[in-house]
């Protein structure tokens, strides 16, 4: 992993001296001292490692990145689009709102590379601008550690395993616990409204559930979330197998271990799998607003 995220950072480290930082006049007027600060940091938070690429420059200019996407047909012109979609297109192939080309960057060519190469590594991209205060870029990827302590559960008739980093706590789904009439599910912790996911609904498991269900209290990043399930079987040491090329379009699972038993339990990739299930929800829920509309 190390060998790979060494063309990423280096190329984030370019565009940020080069794009990002003013130069000492510019930073002057701006009230900033003349030498500008780039930082790198790494941290790890849950079941992945959040690497960080931080500046004090300009930001990013998002009437440059909208009017160049426009010239380039990626969104049409005057069409609503959020401000994270917009800093997205910084990505796209041949992408760059350069004013000329140098010998660090400006071509185009790079962001898009550095995006493909953190999702082959199973991570994600975030992009955090400030006009006139700077960039930061989060690198997230997860723990592939050839074993982990994990967190065995049954949904079902089948069974995961959760990266144990990444549980807080375990707790009782209270009977009668389901959801409010827009579809949200929260459960009060301790005073604290931490939301839920049941993965019955997210894989789609047949059958009747058991009568008492689960939680598992996750971290993703700063979100904290319950995993509903069947059974808390236990804990275990997990040997990670990594999952074939057929199957690496599925992001809400890290790898496969193979149990004492010799049956194979899919281990479970949480932040991937939280944002998935955010987007069911959501899809569920304007469902059911377009129904009772």
């Amino acid at each position: 992993m190390i060998e790979q995220l060494a063309d990423p950072l280096v190329h984030l480290i370019r565009n940020s001296i080069d794009h990002g930082l003013e130069d000492a006049a510019r930073r002057a007027e701006s009230g900033k001292p003349a030498a500008g600060t780039l930082r790198l940091s790494a941290s790890h938070r849950g079941a992945e490692v959040a690497i960080t690429v931080s500046d004090d420059g300009a930001g990013l200019n998002g009437e440059r990145i909208r009017r160049r996407a426009e010239e380039a047909g990626l969104i049409a012109p005057g069409q609503p689009i959020s401000e994270a979609e917009l800093n997205r297109m910084i990505f796209q192939p041949g992408f760059s709102t350069a004013a000329q080309v140098t010998s660090l960057s400006g071509r185009g060519v790079g962001m898009d590379v550095v995006k493909r190469t953190i999702d082959g590594l199973r991570g994600s991209i975030d992009v955090d601008t400030r006009p006139g205060k700077g960039t930061t870029m989060t690198l997230r990827l997860p723990l592939t550690l050839a074993i982990i302590d994990g967190l065995l559960v049954r949904v079902g008739e089948d069974r995961y395993t959760i990266p144990l980093a990444a549980v807080e706590e375990c707790l009782e789904l209270p009977t009668g616990v389901d959801g409010d009439a827009r579809g949200r599910s929260f459960l009060n912790v301790r005073g604290e409204l931490v939301p839920f996911l049941k993965l019955r609904q997210v894989f789609n498991t047949e059958g009747r559930p058991d009568p008492y269900q689960k939680v598992v209290v996750v971290a993703s990043d700063t979100t904290r979330v319950g995993l509903v399930v069947d059974q808390i079987i236990g804990n275990n040491q997990t040997v990670i197998k990594q999952l074939s090329r057929l199957h690496s379009g599925l992001k809400t699972f890290s790898g496969a271990t193979i149990l004492g038993d010799g049956t194979v339990a899919l281990i479970l990739d949480v932040m991937h799998l939280v944002a998935f299930g955010q987007k069911l929800e959501e899809r569920r829920r304007a469902e059911t607003l377009g129904r009772a509309a």
